[in-house]
């Protein structure tokens, strides 16, 4: 999904509205966008904006309400990792079960 919106997405500028350290260092943000305002969350590890700075949000235009403060062609990489890594875990653990039942099978 982030792939698609990636193509078509805007930017707004936004300000910083919460900050929750506990919660995986979220964000509140809200930005307008055709004179109606949204609002969001989102962790930020390149920066640390502090409650009313301005930041630019990326939008999807034809949902505003997916929204973050990272770009989607950023975001479609970082959520491919932990994907990448269950994959090679799932392989992992067949090779590992297959090389088992042969050697109990001789």
């Amino acid at each position: 999904m982030d792939r698609a919106i990636a193509g078509r997405e805007k930017t707004a500028p936004g300000t910083i509205t919460a900050h929750q350290p506990a919660n995986h260092n979220q964000y509140g943000y809200s930005f307008c966008v055709n004179g109606k305002t949204y609002s969001g969350w989102d962790g930020s590890d390149k920066q640390a904006p502090r409650i009313g700075k301005i930041v630019v949000v990326y939008y999807d235009p034809d949902n505003p309400a997916m929204n973050a403060l990272t770009s989607f062609a950023e975001l479609e990489g970082q959520r491919a990792g932990p994907l990448l890594f269950m994959f090679l875990g799932i392989m992992g653990l067949v090779v590992f079960i297959a090389v088992r039942r042969r050697d109990t099978a001789a």
